[in-house]
């Protein structure tokens, strides 16, 4: 997907736990739009439109956030986010050793 932009949300939310390879090893629940259209220009430089539900709509929101630098803990509340970061910045340092 080059340029991929979410041009609408569904109505119905669902919750799923995600993790993401920027924040190793924690999982935490989300809450996303089940659906999705995205528009986007594939590697043939033709604009293709697609619907997504369930687990491929959250991976695409997912994925086009980190374009944004938004990361799925963004999400959480703030005292959920503050823990994991204190959580991150311990195994950061243990790694660290």
């Amino acid at each position: 997907m080059i340029n991929p932009e979410i041009t609408s949300f569904g109505d119905q939310m669902q919750v799923t736990e995600e993790g993401c390879l920027s924040i190793p090893e924690l999982y935490y629940e989300v809450e996303r739009p089940n659906d999705v259209t995205v528009k986007y220009t594939d590697l043939d430089g033709q604009e293709v439109t697609k619907e997504a539900e369930g687990k491929l709509a959250v991976c695409i929101q997912h994925e086009l956030d980190h374009l944004d630098g938004v990361l799925y803990i963004d999400y959480l509340s703030r005292l959920k986010r503050d823990r994991v970061i204190k959580k991150f910045d311990k195994q950061a340092k243990r790694a660290a050793g």
